[in-house]
């Protein structure tokens, strides 16, 4: 089992697996090869799944096989926008945008850097999640409007924060789902054509 993970001690292997460069069920596959899922019996699906690329990995490339891939929250990279991956012990890779004002915390720790970017091949796009930050009209039937801009715009409203509320606005927080970049622009730019909505900009933190 050590020498097809590449692992040269029991120990070793834990590492990797904290550091996110293997992952358990690639331990579990190795140690007992019966329970790996063939093409011949495939496991049932619970609900639709979402389609993935061919291997079932996330679209990036410039990552080791097998590596943990979290998304990060303060800038919710997207497919289009330049990136770059930070590697955290126990976490595996956090990617962010290449503007993101967090990469300031680890400029002193240039080894953690990891060069990646977006996979050209869209053929089977799937969802990520964009952050919206709005300001809005505070008059009845303003929320349902948004949502029916952003669903028009084939985007999904994962989650809605209000940050500040006024009598004559509210300013809120819009997580949606989209496919990437251009998407998300399409939807800020058929809402800056909202009557009902005052501005609208990537959150960006």
């Amino acid at each position: 089992m050590l020498k097809t993970l590449q692992a040269p001690t029991i120990d070793d292997l834990y590492a990797m697996v904290g550091e996110g460069l293997v992952t358990g069920r690639e331990v579990i596959h190795t140690v007992f090869p019966g329970t790996k899922p063939t093409a011949k019996n495939p496991p049932s699906p619970i609900g639709k799944p979402k389609p993935r690329k061919e291997g079932g990995g996330v679209p990036l490339r410039g990552l080791i096989p097998g590596m943990a891939v979290h998304y990060a929250r303060c800038c919710h990279p997207l497919p289009g926008d330049r990136i770059v991956g930070i590697v955290t012990t126990g976490k595996g890779v956090t990617v962010h945008t290449i503007d993101c004002v967090n990469l300031e915390a680890f400029s002193d720790t240039p080894e953690r850097w990891i060069d990646v970017s977006w996979e050209t091949d869209t053929s089977m796009p799937e969802h990520h999640i964009g952050r919206l930050h709005m300001i809005a009209s505070n008059e009845p039937g303003t929320i349902g409007t948004l949502g029916t801009v952003i669903g028009k715009n084939q985007g999904n409203i994962t989650n809605l924060k209000f940050v500040a509320r006024s009598t004559d606005f509210f300013e809120i927080l819009v997580d949606v789902e989209v496919t990437d970049v251009r998407h998300l622009t399409n939807i800020i730019a058929a809402l800056r054509a909202t009557p009902a909505i005052n501005s609208v900009d990537r959150s960006r933190g």
